[in-house]
């Protein structure tokens, strides 16, 4: 979720900056939400973890975005969430009784929080529909078309669980394609 000029402005008044290296959880699963960050350069993924204890990642996030589990947050239930960084991270970050208590007041608050919650359930219905409705190679070529620059930042085992199949049926899926667009070339 891209940060809006308004929620912007209450990092830089209110925020304070974190510097968090790679492969650290900001959030673990069970645990409330206790800030929300801004991501000033880096890359996060949210993720879920199954009965056995392996993880899906269902979100990446990267420079501008703002992320937390937001339920968390105001709600003051545990998450259902790990919030986990996948680069070195510079962070401004807002705890939850500075936006419970100076942040959300502010009149344009509950536009921007709709806003953002908005766009959280959007991506979060892309994401169901394309497991359905597409193979991992379709959207594979979707991330590589709509997004290259940003795929090439996510770990291949974590992009492979994102797209439901094991690393080695990525790495051949990426060959087909590779092979495919050689011949194309030819």
């Amino acid at each position: 979720m891209h940060v809006n000029t308004v929620l912007r402005d209450h990092f830089l008044e209110f925020g304070k900056d974190l510097h968090v290296e790679a492969n650290k959880p900001l959030l673990r699963a069970g645990e409330v939400a206790r800030y929300v960050y801004l991501i000033r350069s880096g890359a996060v993924r949210l993720c879920v973890r199954n009965a056995e204890g392996g993880e899906t990642s269902v979100q990446f996030f990267f420079e501008g975005d703002m992320v937390s589990s937001l339920e968390s947050m105001v709600s003051g239930c545990p998450s259902g969430f790990d919030l986990i960084t996948m680069e070195a991270c510079q962070l401004r970050a807002l705890d939850r009784d500075t936006v419970l208590t100076k942040v959300q007041p502010d009149a344009a608050m509950p536009s921007q929080l709709l806003e953002l919650t908005q766009q959280r359930l959007v991506d979060y219905i892309n994401l169901y529909t394309s497991a359905i409705a597409q193979t991992p190679t379709q959207r594979y070529q979707t991330m590589l078309a709509t997004q290259p620059d940003k795929l090439a930042r996510i770990p291949l085992h974590i992009l492979a669980g994102y797209l439901g199949v094991t690393p080695v049926h990525l790495s051949r899926i990426r060959r087909k394609l590779k092979s495919g667009s050689e011949s194309q070339a030819l």
